[in-house]
């Protein structure tokens, strides 16, 4: 295990504010093993944007990729969470991401995933909300979509309590493509159910928000810490509660201190 893996395990023990300035002192360590110092950057990125600095988060991912691209190593392999960085400077720091996003492409060698990922989501800002290209976007408040076509939708007319499982997984994964937060509220709300799957509790945190009831998306961002799981080794922390507006408004102190305090993914499970 590496440095900055076992920092980032650390994290998800629940130590997020501990291990930040160790993070910090890594990833900008100029004598640092270049995939430790990167990954190290890109959990403490992470950690940033819990603690709102955003310009920082930002400012340290423009600093890893101008000192790594151009050799071509691994971060060039990587979108998340430096394309988030930039775009979250700009909705919450004034940082424009358009010429960061140009800038930082031209360190990276042609036909890398992070060059194309940057370019990419530079020619988007030119036709959509910037929080439309950060992660876990719903129509929250939008309208119902049509259920045909729809995988799962025969289950929306059973008794969800009658169903198995695989079943209610799939039903979920129905009243969110089709945008039914009504029926999802009654679920939750008279029957106590909830969506197995982390981004689903996200999907119900968002409506609850745009309802105005910030004890119910409450529910659902502390619901959704439980169902969180890492993605890469350096996951420390998940974003797209902070990073998203519409979620930002039922990130209460509670939701705040929970993701930041408690063990997650591995460690909350206790695997090693």
């Amino acid at each position: 295990m590496t440095s900055a893996e076992r920092l980032t395990s650390r994290a998800r023990h629940g130590g997020h504010r501990e291990v930040l300035p160790k993070l910090l002192a890594l990833a900008t360590d100029p004598t640092a093993r270049p995939d430790p110092a990167w990954e190290a950057g890109a959990a403490a990125i992470q950690i940033l944007c819990w603690e709102d600095r955003f310009a920082e988060a930002g400012e340290l991912a423009e600093l890893l990729i101008g000192h790594q691209g151009p050799g071509g190593g691994t971060l060039c392999d990587q979108d998340m969470p430096f394309d988030e960085a930039f775009l979250a400077a700009q909705l919450y720091a004034g940082a424009p991401a358009q010429p960061r996003l140009r800038a930082a492409a031209d360190h990276i060698p042609e036909g890398r995933i992070l060059r194309d990922r940057l370019l990419w989501l530079a020619e988007q800002l030119d036709l959509r909300p910037v929080e439309w290209l950060l992660p876990c976007h719903y129509d929250w408040g939008g309208p119902l979509v049509p259920r045909e076509g729809v995988i799962g939708e025969w289950l929306l007319d059973r008794d969800f309590a009658a169903l198995g499982p695989r079943e209610k997984r799939v039903a979920w994964e129905a009243i969110a493509e089709t945008n039914d937060f009504a029926r999802g509220r009654g679920l939750v709300e008279s029957l106590g159910e909830l969506p197995e799957q982390y981004y689903l509790c996200l999907w119900l945190a968002g409506w609850y928000a745009v309802e105005g009831d910030v004890a119910g998306g409450e529910r659902m961002l502390l619901a959704a810490h439980e169902r969180w799981w890492p993605y890469m080794r350096w996951d420390a922390i998940p974003t797209s509660e902070v990073v998203q507006p519409t979620l930002r408004r039922v990130v209460t102190d509670k939701v705040r201190q929970h993701f930041l305090t408690r063990p997650a993914g591995p460690e909350a499970a206790g695997r090693p």
